[in-house]
């Protein structure tokens, strides 16, 4: 479903952390509700909030690649997402998101309680279809 790779802990042996769905819902959850600009009603959101995610893979760098499954490549500050409460949500409504519908994980914001996060710069960060994040230095 995901993998993060790179300059991150001991976790992995090969640099690499693989989450499947199981994984990914073991590890600390959070929600919350928020219009995005690609829905017309307020959703609410479900998964791992980045910076529970970043810890659980000791993640030792800032610069970020998200990479999408269509092969869209963001590139971020690990702080950037941390910082604007980016959720790696894994459900839409209580319902997992399918690939056809911005799943499997969809790094999205709280929009409508952030106001500083309803800007281009993170409207771009929000990836749907996330399959990879490469960690760097």
């Amino acid at each position: 479903m995901l993998q993060v790779r790179g300059a991150i802990g001991d976790i992995g042996s090969d640099g690499q952390v693989s989450f499947d769905a199981a994984a990914f819902d073991a590890l600390p959850q959070t929600r919350f509700v928020t219009t995005t600009p690609w829905h017309d009603v307020p959703v609410e959101f479900s998964g791992v909030a980045a910076r529970d995610l970043f810890a659980a893979v000791g993640a030792r760098g800032e610069n970020l690649q998200l990479i999408a499954l269509n092969d869209y490549v963001v590139e971020a500050k690990a702080s950037d997402i941390v910082m604007g409460d980016g959720l790696f949500a894994t459900r839409q409504n209580g319902v997992p998101m399918p690939v056809s519908d911005k799943g499997p994980v969809f790094l999205v914001f709280p929009f409508d309680q952030r106001p500083d996060t309803q800007h281009q710069t993170y409207y771009s960060r929000a990836v749907w279809q996330l399959t990879e994040i490469v960690v760097a230095s």
